[in-house]
């Protein structure tokens, strides 16, 4: 079988309105990618860089990191909010992580049912090598360096794709497979 080379990361990004296309470029300008490399970096110990390879959600941006020795990391960072407190204080710039312990916590209970699921469940989670919920680190937003799981979410794939007859049966088994674990 031929290794997995690419991604089709494409969800959400056909869906995006002009107006969030415009906060999504001031929100990746806010986040300092040179310190989230270095970070990568210094966790391994070996030089990396952006792959092409990139999405949104709806909180967070998601980057390829590409290893010297083609080790593939994927990055997730919280994308930064609109302050609430631009209007009446005139600050100059709307867009800036608005951390609260609150946010925190989403994220390292994110991180949590992750590490839960992946020990306890034969669902294909990726590992979390390292996070930063802190509000004072150098990148500007939270983040989180996990696995690269290779392969393509179904929601990924073109519109004309179909499981081909002979895997229809083993796809919709795995798929109920883990609806029941998540429910048990």
């Amino acid at each position: 079988m031929p290794e997995f080379t690419n991604f089709r990361w494409q969800s959400n990004q056909s869906h995006i309105k002009d107006e969030s296309l415009v906060h999504w470029r001031k929100c990746i300008e806010f986040i300092r990618w040179d310190a989230l490399n270095d970070a990568a970096e210094r966790l391994r110990n070996m030089p990396c860089k952006f792959g092409q390879q990139y999405g949104f959600g709806a909180r967070h941006v998601v980057r390829e990191l590409v290893f010297d020795d083609d080790v593939h990391w994927i990055a997730r960072v919280n994308l930064p909010e609109r302050n609430p407190r631009t209007q009446e204080n005139n600050l100059s710039n709307p867009i800036s992580f608005y951390w609260t312990p609150a946010s925190a916590a989403v994220m390292q209970s994110e991180i949590d049912t992750m590490a839960f699921v992946r020990e306890y469940t034969d669902i294909p989670v990726p590992h979390v090598f390292f996070y930063n919920i802190t509000p004072a680190d150098p990148v500007g937003a939270p983040y989180m360096f996990m696995e690269c799981i290779k392969g393509n979410s179904a929601m990924d794939m073109p519109a004309r794709y179909e499981v081909p007859a002979q895997y229809q049966a083993k796809y919709r088994d795995a798929e109920a497979s883990i609806v029941v674990i998540l429910i048990l």
